[in-house]
């Protein structure tokens, strides 16, 4: 309870008298895990000073009993929003945060509506704040995410040979990760070869690799709710002089942003070390995206490891560190690791080397 009871200080300081989470499909699964425990894909969670009640449907009824201390309500004829209006009308609930971004129009439009004269403000930035900081469970489950990744991308990369297809590549290193543990991927693999490499988030195609090939595979597993993301790089045969150049780059530049890493910098500072360096060399027109991204419940959180991030990043977040160079026609390189920031310096979690994988 004691997120939901963090989260409802926030909201009561912004004046509300409760934070709804509407988890419709999914789209709000990663707050309703956080703050409820409920893994399911429907839920309507509401929390106030005196009540934290979870509405789900006859599909989900025994699960949200097994997994969340809050009290369920099972509604059976699918009027979810009748319940709410009942529950918010017993609870003399004036102002209600929510989650505005999680929110399609039409779904506010129905609660709104029925609901009548309360207010409704927005608290995404304040759920951001607090999902950013993990705990020493999240990181475990990070670090064990990490592992699993780490063990297919290795028995995947010895099976890869000039004549596969991407496809096939990506398929075997989806099936290992859950091989080895992973409840499903983080994320649809990228798995790009050729000239194809030099697209940041490549899908895999039916494209063969080939002697020479540069292949950039991104991927990550998810273990107890939580995601990896980890970038190598694969070369079928010796690379040429070119790639090695322009990995050294880029390896270089990824090294400056975590001897420098720790909490208390911008996003924008730590951006900048790799960015920087990577302008140094001629390429900075060639590295078009931020240096990283915060990871946990959903492969792509907070905070921003951005140019345009201009606030603190806290301690104890999880974030990627991937720079990259993309050489339209050529090929391209990204590197990428998984980094919990402390306030003196960062702990890297992914132990997978970061040299060129020569197969």
């Amino acid at each position: 309870m004691e997120r939901a009871d963090r989260a409802m200080e926030l909201a009561m300081k912004k004046g509300a008298d409760a934070f709804l989470i509407v988890n419709v499909e999914n789209s709000s699964r990663a707050s309703s895990i956080y703050f409820s425990g409920f893994t399911g894909s429907f839920s309507i969670i509401l929390i106030s000073e005196s009540a934290r009640l979870l509405i789900t449907d006859p599909r989900y009824t025994s699960q949200a009993k097994q997994e969340t201390d809050f009290e369920v309500r099972e509604v059976k004829d699918g009027d979810f929003i009748g319940v709410l209006k009942n529950v918010v009308k017993d609870l003399n609930i004036k102002v209600i945060a929510l989650e505005e971004e999680r929110l399609s129009l039409s779904m506010f439009r129905k609660i709104s509506t029925a609901l009548g004269k309360r207010k409704f403000i927005g608290f995404d930035d304040e759920v951001k704040s607090l999902r950013m900081i993990k705990d020493e469970k999240e990181i475990e489950k990070i670090k064990q995410a990490i592992e699993i990744s780490e063990r297919a991308f290795l028995e995947t990369i010895q099976q890869i040979r000039a004549g596969t297809t991407e496809k096939e590549i990506a398929a075997l290193l989806e099936y290992t990760m859950k091989k080895e543990g992973a409840e499903k991927t983080a994320f649809d693999s990228i798995v790009a070869s050729g000239w194809r490499s030099a697209l940041p988030h490549g899908k895999p195609t039916e494209k063969v690799v080939e002697r020479g090939d540069v292949i950039v595979i991104d991927f990550g597993a998810v273990y107890e709710n939580y995601c990896a993301d980890i970038t190598r790089v694969v070369c079928i045969g010796e690379p040429s002089d070119r790639v090695k150049e322009i990995h050294g780059i880029v390896l270089e530049a990824q090294e400056r942003a975590l001897k420098n890493a720790k909490a208390g910098l911008t996003g924008k500072q730590l951006d900048s070390f790799a960015r920087e360096f990577i302008v140094e060399k001629g390429y900075g027109e060639f590295f078009g995206h931020s240096l990283g991204h915060g990871i946990g419940l959903e492969v792509h959180e907070g905070p921003a490891v951005s140019f345009r991030n201009e606030s603190s990043l806290p301690e104890n977040a999880v974030v990627t560190i991937e720079p990259g160079i993309y050489l339209e026609g050529e090929f391209g390189i990204r590197i990428e690791e998984d980094v919990v920031l402390k306030e003196q310096g960062c702990e890297i979690l992914t132990t997978l080397p970061r040299s060129i994988f020569v197969v």
